[in-house]
């Protein structure tokens, strides 16, 4: 046994065709399960909305106008798959049956995903650029030479002696005769 394709889209009212390849097409049937239960139900011979045509080596299936209620998987198996109460050899054919859009549709979503795009890319400047530019400003706490004012408006000669000069304390300095600025 082999059926064929594994998997199809179409539009809704469109046809769809599966095929069956096996020895023995007159003991074979076709079923379908809905893709969310994996109970398998023989379809309805007496539906005018599909055909189902027996030759010598494969069973065609053909759905003329298919709709939502189509959505499921196809199977071919014996006739007697729902008496055994067992699960089909193939995997079988999953259909799902998509929508037509009109054009408006169809460029509102495309509007809507362009904007989704566009508020992603501000977010992502703004959590990723800010900080770096925020850590890249802050440096790493020393200053350059350039920014070193210790000097400015010293001459070259002025600067030995500006290192010379003790820092200033707090307590009373003691003075001896002659130095203090008081007396001369």
């Amino acid at each position: 046994m082999q059926q064929n394709p594994r998997y199809m889209a179409a539009k809704k009212n469109t046809r769809v065709h599966f095929v069956c390849y096996t020895s023995q097409p007159h003991a074979m049937q076709w079923y379908k399960a809905l893709t969310d239960e994996e109970k398998f139900h023989p379809l309805d011979l007496s539906s005018d909305r599909f055909s189902i045509n027996i030759t010598h080596d494969r069973i065609n299936f053909t759905i003329f106008k298919i709709s939502y209620e189509d959505n499921g998987v196809y199977v071919c198996d014996s006739k007697n798959l729902t008496e055994e109460r067992r699960q089909p050899y193939l995997c079988g054919t999953e259909l799902r049956v998509m929508s037509n859009r009109t054009i408006e549709q169809t460029q509102s979503r495309n509007t809507l995903k362009d904007a989704i795009i566009i508020i992603q890319s501000i977010l992502l400047v703004i959590f990723i650029s800010v900080p770096m530019l925020l850590f890249l400003e802050k440096g790493d706490g020393k200053e350059s030479p350039e920014e070193d004012h210790t000097y400015e408006g010293l001459e070259v000669e002025q600067m030995a002696t500006y290192e010379d000069i003790t820092p200033f304390r707090d307590v009373k300095a003691k003075w001896t005769v002659g130095e203090h600025p008081g007396e001369e």
